[in-house]
Order: structure tokens, then sequence, then C-alpha cells
């Protein structure tokens, strides 16, 4: 569940939340939203008391007229999208809305705008949706991330048409240096592995944990008929991030022992919206059901959510085989670029461990084992 941060100048990368911290957010609010919001409290945002899990916004809890906001300002320009990719973001979440399907809605500036910029920095208000975010260790709890993915990705198999092709050509911002997950691979197996080994320290050991399954993996990501360039590849709008701590799920009637299976109350983030293989989307549920703690209870987690995705439609008999390598090359630049950050740069952000966390490719080789029986 989001909780309450400390004052800004305790929140870690929270500072970076736009110039000036409080003071600015106060003033965007107002200019923005109306003077109302002039008044209204802010405090940074952390998940269970740490920084968020991103690096390119900062998150502020708003509260206003005795309802809660959440902020999202961004801090890096890398990580901004054309203004034209909002108009179809909105699209595409109304489209999901009237499909059944709970998302984040932001709400409309004074002047109707969502999201919108102040100073340069966009900001994108929503509301503060409560509930349980980001633990799948239960198998219950992430069987509802589970049935709230397929149900969303069901809602984007049907989007018109024009709005696919209005977002064909919006492609996510590159947010690292090489994207390519060829020669991520090969400076993992060549260099940076052996330099994470060598180092000796509890950083050196976090990023060789991440990069040694990553490359036993090799030969799996290279298959060309499990790989990313594998043929039966079926285009679609993808959100593309449906990793754990974008579903908000909260236990039914409030009670956490209930017998009732826990509900969705909303998917977060659709920032990296993008046309691609809509395995991805089905990639990271599968990597949902293996977040569960208890071996046997993930193992029927991953069954669960293969049965699911084959009966609703969503997976066709052996696509399975190409779930987890598709994830594994969509996120090996990332963790790579992570590592060079380690090794080569010395920049020590707690953040890289979450990251290494919600990218795990011990984790996904495991589940492709699920998967395949293999």
């Amino acid at each position: 569940m989001w909780e309450e941060g400390g004052p800004v100048q305790d929140a870690g990368p929270l500072t970076a939340a736009a110039a000036g911290g409080e003071p600015w957010v106060r003033r965007a609010l107002a200019a923005r939203w109306g003077g109302a919001w002039a008044e209204a409290g802010i405090r940074p945002l952390t998940a269970g008391g740490d920084a968020p899990l991103s690096h390119t916004a900062g998150l502020w809890l708003v509260t206003h007229d005795r309802r809660e906001y959440v902020l999202k300002v961004g801090v890096t320009d890398e990580a901004d999208r054309e203004d034209a990719f909002h108009l179809v973001k909105a699209d595409v979440l109304a489209h999901c809305r009237r499909s059944g399907v709970p998302v984040a809605t932001p709400v409309p500036a004074a002047d109707g705008a969502a999201p919108v910029r102040f100073e340069g920095r966009l900001c994108e208000l929503t509301p503060r949706y409560r509930g349980r975010v980001g633990d799948l260790g239960d198998r219950r709890w992430a069987q509802a991330a589970v049935r709230g993915g397929l149900s969303l990705r069901a809602a984007l198999d049907r989007l018109p048409a024009a709005t696919v092709e209005a977002l064909r050509p919006m492609r996510p911002p590159a947010l690292v240096a090489e994207e390519d997950w060829r020669a991520a691979l090969a400076d993992a197996e060549r260099r940076l592995l052996p330099e994470a080994e060598a180092r000796g320290d509890s950083w050196g050991r976090a990023v060789a944990d991440a990069l040694r399954p990553a490359v036993e993996a090799g030969g799996l990501l290279r298959d060309p008929l499990l790989g990313p360039d594998a043929p039966g590849g079926r285009e679609g709008v993808v959100h593309g991030d449906l990793h754990a701590h974008h579903f908000v799920l909260e236990e039914a009637g409030g009670c956490r022992a209930g017998p009732e299976a826990p509900g969705l109350v909303a998917v977060l983030d659709f920032d990296n919206l993008q046309v691609a293989d809509r395995l991805l989307d089905l990639a990271w549920l599968a990597d949902c059901a293996g977040r569960v703690s208890d071996e046997a209870e993930r193992r029927l987690a991953v069954a669960g959510f293969l049965t699911r995705a084959h009966e609703a439609g969503l997976l066709a008999p052996g696509e399975e085989r190409r779930l987890m390598p598709l994830l594994m090359t969509h996120s090996l630049p990332v963790i790579v670029d992570i590592a060079k950050d380690v090794l080569d740069r010395d920049l020590l952000d707690p953040l890289w461990l979450r990251y290494l966390d919600v990218l795990s490719p011990s984790r996904r080789l495991a589940v492709h084992t699920l998967l395949t029986g293999r």
C-alpha cells in the first residue's frame, strides 16, 4: 500500500520531483488545477517506507477537499512522450473503462487537459487508490493480479484499428544507452559479470546475481524459435510494464482473512503504451504468478495463469514457450545499464536493487521451466 513519506528533505530521490520541492508542487497545483488547490495538503509518497520504484518521476500525496490524490511529476526529459501520445492514451483508458477494466484515470486540470505541463515538467494527478501494491507472495493476490491483467489484455485486443494505428509510430523513450539486447548480453558475458564477481562487496554480489542467470539464459534468448524474432508473433497495443507494482488490489469485503478472492482496484501507469508483440503483457502476467513465495503454491499460480490465458483465447498453444525469453530480452538492456551504473559509474542508488528484483532473470528462468516443463 502507498504510505505517506517523511519531510521532503528526508525523501531521497523524491527531492528531485521538482525544482523547489513542495513549494513548486503547490504552485503547479494552483496554476493548473485552480487556486483552491493552493491550500491542499502535500506530502512526498513512498512505497512501504522506501523510495518509489521510479527514477523518472516524483510522487506526491495531495489531500484536497477531504479526498486524496497522487501527483506524478516528471523529473527527466528523456522519459517524456510527445503530447499527441497523451490523447491516444486517454482514448485507450476510456476504452478500458468501457470494457469494465478499472484503470487509473487522470483528474482533468482547470482547462480540461490531462496530463498538463508546468514550467516544462509533465504533471499527472490521479485519485489515490486504496489497496495493496506490489506484494504478490500469496497465491490469492497473484491470481487477482493475473485475472485483472488478462481482462486488460482482452480489452486491448479489442481496441479500434484507428487507435492502434495512431499509436503505432509513437515509441517509448529510450532510457538506456544500449537498447539492443544482443549487445547488452555480449557485454554482460564478456565484461560485466566477471567484474561484478571480482568486486567483492554487496553491490558486486547483487549485480552478479542478476547477470549470472541472464548469461545462463543466453542460448534460450538466441533460439530462433523462442526469441523475440520467432515467427508467429502478433502485434497489438500493449501496456508494456505490467509488473506487480502496477496492480492495486484489495481483499473482498475489506477482510484479509475472508474466503473470497481479492479484487482489482486499478491498473496503474500506462505511460509505456506502444504497439508491440502482445505476448509481452502476457509474459509480465506469468512473471506476476511467479512471484508467489511458496514453491508448491507458485506452481499452482503459474498453472492457473496458463489455464486462464488459454481458456480466454489470449494465448495460443505453444506460445507459452516464448513468454519468458521475450520478457528477458525486453528487460536485459535495463539490467545491463544498472550494472554499468554500479561497476563503471559507481552510482549506488538503492532503487537499483528494487529494479533488479522486478526484472529478475532467475525468477524468469524458473517461470519458464514451470510454463514449459523443461
